[in-house]
């Protein structure tokens, strides 16, 4: 499979991952870049160095001034990339992957995802002819970015009583805003702090699984919600004072209707819960659905003018703070809105529940043709096309899609009804068929 998926580069490092790609693609970016002002940032992956070299040999060959900043969030980065007025960033990640993955993201000068294979990345990539330069080299200090960062949002924020907080750091580069919370003024337990490119505390995916251990911690220490975060830290997911990880949608909801007002726009994840529409639009609020990937939240928000962007996998966009997705903006807020005397459970309790299913069927190759035998098979009940195929009732939603950095088909299946089990054998049995005819 490429590693040129549909908004970043990623791959298995060594086998379809090489210095040698990851060095042209620092030539395309620094094309495209026009030999201007970059940033440039990392996770903790033992890969990480290596390949960081290599972008920027390729980089700075085009002549860009790179403020180089080594492991730090990547929304920091996107801040950072914003405040200064850079013409763009890139981050070596590939983000909740495991540990041999590594890739190439983009971020515009606003900050958020870059569309790159709608820029001249790929034009330079494939047809060469790059510009030539001598560039030049700053190493931005990780810390005083963060501080930067924590002084804006500072401005922006009030909190009518100390919280605690339990701050699971996955071990990525997370590992460095414990001070930028501390400095806000929160109770802070940190686990897994410790930057490790194997992940090896609870792994890179933050989800309800994974989080038991800072579920355990929010009850042992009486906290009033804990966060997980993901190796790049774009993603955040919560878990309320009962020690229950939230679904994002959930705490969309609760952010939007404490925070906005009737008439905003939402935009959402085309596999995020049928929850958002049904409990918005009370509210007067706009719920709009686009295909699922931050990159294409993100320019959705900022094309939409929305107040907030969610994603069901964690991914938060709250363009007050800035474009880009931002657990941290996002927890912050969360933490704002508790300090005002609500406890987070009861505020999540108000909201219904939907059975939610989630399974991801491997394949080999491309997954096209199975899609289109899917499509074909399910033409009688006119499905939504805009990411993968989507079927709504009244009753349910059933949203089958190839994955976009993974060889997977994921079935996404949600219901107001006792039928969970049949309609996952239904579908279940229809990817089977397709993936095998």
């Amino acid at each position: 499979m490429t590693v040129f998926r549909a908004y970043d580069v990623r791959g298995v490092y060594g086998t379809e991952l090489t210095e040698d790609l990851v060095r042209r693609v620092g030539q395309s970016f620094g094309s495209f870049a026009g030999g201007g002002g970059v940033a440039l940032g990392r996770d903790t992956r033992i890969s990480g160095p290596s390949l960081q070299k290599a972008f920027l040999e390729g980089l700075l060959g085009t002549g860009c001034s790179v403020y180089s900043y080594g492991v730090i969030p990547i929304a920091v980065i996107s801040f950072i990339t914003s405040r200064q007025g850079l013409k763009a960033a890139a981050y070596i990640s590939a983000s909740h992957n495991p540990p041999e993955y590594n890739g190439v993201r983009f971020r515009t000068g606003d900050g958020y995802g870059l569309l790159y294979k709608q820029s001249t990345i790929m034009k330079f990539y494939k047809e060469g002819g790059f510009i030539q330069g001598q560039g030049r080299l700053k190493e931005g200090p990780a810390q005083a970015a963060i501080d930067d960062y924590g002084q804006y949002v500072n401005e922006l924020l009030h909190f009518d009583r100390r919280l605690k907080v339990v701050l699971d750091m996955g071990n990525g580069s997370a590992c460095s805003m414990d001070s930028f919370y501390r400095n806000l003024g929160l109770d802070c337990r940190v686990i897994n702090g410790e930057m490790d490119g194997l992940f090896s505390g609870r792994g890179p995916a933050p989800n309800e699984k994974s989080l038991q251990p800072a579920c355990q911690e929010v009850l042992r220490t009486g906290s009033d919600f804990g966060v997980g975060f993901d190796p790049d830290a774009d993603r955040g997911m919560i878990i309320d004072d009962l020690g229950r990880v939230l679904p994002p949608e959930k705490v969309a909801i609760i952010i939007a209707r404490r925070r906005y007002k009737a008439g905003d726009t939402i935009i959402s994840g085309f596999d995020c819960s049928m929850m958002l529409e049904r409990e918005l639009e009370k509210d007067g609020i706009h719920v709009i659905r686009e295909r699922v990937g931050d990159v294409f939240v993100a320019n959705r928000v900022k094309n939409e003018g929305a107040v907030l962007g969610v994603e069901r996998s964690g991914h938060f966009f709250l363009p007050e703070f800035q474009y880009s997705d931002d657990p941290f903006a996002m927890s912050l807020v969360l933490a704002e809105i508790i300090s005002r005397g609500e406890k987070l459970s009861v505020l999540a309790d108000e909201i219904p529940d939907y059975p939610y299913l989630q399974k991801s069927i491997r394949i080999e190759g491309d997954p096209s043709a199975a899609m289109q035998r899917l499509k074909e098979a399910l033409s009688a009940m006119e499905p939504n096309t805009l990411d993968g195929l989507k079927i709504t009732t009244e009753t349910c939603s059933v949203l089958i899609r190839p994955s976009n950095t993974e060889p997977i088909i994921r079935l996404y299946i949600e219901t107001s009804r006792d039928d969970m089990a049949e309609l996952e054998e239904h579908y279940l049995e229809l990817i089977r068929k397709a993936v095998k005819p």
